[in-house]
């Protein structure tokens, strides 16, 4: 009969942490581009090429909670001058993984709950996208001339 000696067993331990990871870029400014003072209305619409868009770059299936905040107001850049122009912006999205504003819908007022779904043409990608698209009209009234600022604020909350 064969005997054998004592034996220890040795372990280590193995630990990895993956957190989720979400990318944001604009992809395109909201630009109304010159304008002349007194012209009254100009308008922006959904499909634009001076559209803003920003894209969400998140994993698949991920749970964003996403808010805009947008100014009402552009103010004029020279803090001398009290001029300001009303802004009136709406905003649309696409959670499919594809810039298309024809498939978007129109974000909520508050947060918006939004699930990451992947494109339809790669179902079993890892990354995909949201598409957010921002468009309106200002009414520029006869105010001075210079060039007016507004911000528009994305915050995304996910886990």
């Amino acid at each position: 009969m064969f005997a054998l000696p004592d034996a220890g067993a040795q372990f280590i331990n193995i630990q990895i942490n993956v957190e989720p990871q979400v990318d944001t870029t604009v992809e395109q400014p909201l630009d109304f581009g010159q304008a002349i003072s007194g012209v009254g209305f100009q308008n922006i619409p959904l499909g634009s090429p001076n559209m803003g868009i920003f894209q969400i770059r998140a994993l698949r299936t991920q749970r964003l909670l996403l808010a805009i905040e947008i100014d009402d107001e552009l103010v004029h850049e020279d803090p001398l001058i009290d001029a300001r122009i009303p802004l009136n912006l709406s905003a649309t999205y696409t959670d499919s993984g594809v810039n298309d504003y024809l498939q978007s819908v129109p974000f909520g007022s508050d947060l918006q709950t939004v699930i990451v779904n992947p494109p339809d043409q790669n179902p079993n990608a890892v990354w995909s996208s949201i598409f957010i698209y921002i468009f309106g009209d200002v009414n520029i009234a006869a105010v001075p001339v210079g060039v007016y600022r507004g911000e528009i604020l994305l915050t995304i909350v996910y886990e």
